[in-house]
């Protein structure tokens, strides 16, 4: 697959810092609030979420690890 194709398929996972959560939970909340679209840059890629994006919290424990997932879903549009 080519470094630009477009359809390629991403999973990043990525440790941040408690302040940079914090900055970017904030500002998630009021482009949500205000029913507007979401700018964010993980790992050099630069990508907008729609204000209509389907909003999941997720729990999960398997042997005795525990993980919360705050996820935006949606699909991406041509």
């Amino acid at each position: 697959m080519g470094h630009n194709d477009l359809m390629a398929d991403r999973e990043i996972e990525k440790n941040v810092p408690v302040s940079q959560f914090v900055d970017t939970l904030r500002r998630l909340a009021d482009a949500l609030e205000a029913g507007e679209s979401f700018r964010i840059q993980v790992q050099n890629k630069r990508f907008t979420v729609p204000p209509d994006a389907e909003i999941v919290i997720e729990h999960e424990v398997e042997d005795g690890n525990e993980e919360l997932a705050l996820e935006l879903q949606w699909t991406t549009q041509d």
